[in-house]
């Protein structure tokens, strides 16, 4: 996991402890009203996805890690047709594009081959550097990256590649991001 990405994940981590912190104080005192209390329901995975783009996604859920790229931009067509429907700018669409690449190139990658990885790595630390430098906000910034990685890594296969590839890079350095990050084949 680079730099970025380990922040990012302390930082979510961060905020869904302070809003459930939040929730409970909202909930606690007062008393009364004897309504009843239920217990809350587990999200299916479509109202979990919808909560990142704001409605219902259609994302591609086979079961090959590698998934539909029609046009071999090296983004599944499902997450490019999303990043589309954001309403980002034009720059932010072209960070959020090559983060979704470069996580589609770390899900793919042979974790045996050292120079693959460390282009893997080295393109992920790129992408997430170009996400935060083109986002409106810090805020922004690691809520995109969030959201590219919930969608690219959407199904048990894809994770799993993931956390192959995370783990097989852990412990390597990389050189820091060269200017905003941004490639010019967005």
């Amino acid at each position: 996991m680079t730099c970025w990405e380990t922040m990012i994940m302390k930082k979510l981590s961060m905020m869904g402890a302070l809003l459930t912190l939040g929730l409970l104080a909202g909930c606690g005192g007062g008393g009364g009203g004897g309504s009843e209390v239920t217990a809350p329901t587990a999200k299916t995975t479509t109202e979990v996805m919808a909560g990142v783009s704001g409605s219902t996604l259609a994302l591609d859920r086979g079961s090959a890690a590698a998934g539909a790229d029609a046009n071999a931009d090296g983004v599944r067509d499902d997450v490019a047709t999303w990043i589309g429907s954001q309403g980002y700018t034009s720059a932010m669409s072209a960070a959020a594009t090559q983060l979704a690449r470069a996580y589609q190139g770390a899900i793919t990658v042979s974790t045996s081959d050292a120079d693959a990885l460390r282009t893997a790595r080295t393109a992920a630390s790129d992408a997430v550097e170009c996400v935060m430098q083109s986002a409106a906000s810090i805020d922004a910034g690691y809520k995109a990256v969030a959201d590219v990685r919930r969608v690219t890594l959407n199904t048990d296969a894809r994770a799993s590649a993931y956390l192959a590839y995370a783990a097989a890079v852990n412990d390597t350095v990389v050189r820091a991001p060269e200017g905003t990050g941004c490639t010019s084949s967005n």
